[in-house]
This record gives C-alpha cells, structure tokens and sequence, in this order.
C-alpha cells in the first residue's frame, strides 16, 4: 500500500513537472517578431548573434540607444568593436557598455539604472528564445513600468539540456525572486 503510493505521487509530480516544460517551451514558441518603436535595445551578452541582431534593429525600431549589459570587464572595447560591432561603426556613438552584471538578475539590475537615467518608457529585450521567459521576468521585476518586447535570437544552444536548464532555472528564479526584488529595488534606489 505505501509503495503504490509513493509511487503514485512521483507519477503525479512527473506529470506536473512535464506539463510544466510543456508549457514552458510552447511559451517560448510564442514570442513575435517586434515591430513596435522604443526608445532603447538591450543587449544580453552570452549568446550567439544577440549583439549583431540588436544592432541590426537599432534604426528599425527607431531606438536612441543600445546597452551592450554583461561586458567582461577585461574585455578591451577596441576588440568589442572590431569584432562584435563590425559593419555598425556608426551606431557606437549611440552604445553603452554594462559591466557590472555577472547574470541575468544583474542584468536586470544594470538595465533598469540605465533605463531610468535615460528616462526611456520602452526597451527591446535582445537574447535568446529559452533565455527569454526567466529575462523577461526579472526585467518586469525591476521595471514594472516599462514596457518590455522581447527580441529572440535563434542560436545554436537550442538543444533539449538548455531547455532543461532554462526551464529549472526559469522556476528558480520566480521563486527565489519573490523575497528577492523589493529590497534590491530600494538599495539601488530605483
């Protein structure tokens, strides 16, 4: 009797937790393709072509700046531009470089201080499509205020282990978030 169960249960939270990635990736299927203006483009690093693809959109949705947010800090900015930023030399004038995020919440963190001293009300969000969801929900958590659109990139870490990952770490965060966001708020005065 107990072992029927336990087994019961762990086929219950199987089940779950499938429905769950079920609802996880079809969410990522469902992001379109932004055809809105905004006033900046943030650009996460990590990841195939999210920087030519951000920079590739700057005049198409009528941006003012770019933030480049997740820059190692021993990068040289010459490297950044020669190879990163080849063939839009002339949008540099117009990009900033984060380099205090190490993650996605600092990502958040940095975006959102940039976005306010810019006084900007709508960004585009450029990183890829399992990526998405758990950015998405950390950029609202520090900017409820801003109206965010999402800029997939499709790249080769589309794979089964990175859904996977994204998934577990997507549910981690909005859980961990949730006693997270409104003292990190208040220390960065935002």
């Amino acid at each position: 009797m107990v072992m029927r169960l336990k087994l019961l249960i762990l086929l219950v939270a199987f089940c779950v937790w499938s429905y769950g990635l079920f609802d996880f990736y079809r969410d990522t299927q469902s992001f379109s393709y932004i055809n809105s203006q905004v006033n900046g483009i943030v650009i996460l690093t990590g990841g195939k072509d999210r920087i030519q693809t951000g920079m590739a959109l700057f005049n198409q949705l009528h941006a003012k700046r770019i933030l480049i947010s997740g820059v190692d800090k021993i990068v040289n900015l010459a490297v950044i531009k020669d190879k990163q930023l080849k063939g839009y030399d002339h949008l540099y004038q117009f990009t900033d470089f984060g380099y205090g995020a190490v993650n996605t919440f600092s990502n958040a963190l940095e975006s959102a201080v940039w976005v306010r001293n810019h006084k900007f009300k709508t960004i585009g969000l450029v990183t890829n499509r399992f990526h998405m969801p758990r950015s998405l929900w950390l950029f609202k958590k520090t900017m409820p205020e801003i109206l965010i659109f999402p800029i997939v990139v499709e790249a080769d870490e589309a794979g089964l282990f990175y859904l996977l990952r994204e998934f577990h770490k997507y549910n981690l965060t909005r859980f961990v978030s949730r006693f997270l966001f409104d003292s990190e708020r208040e220390l960065i005065g935002l």
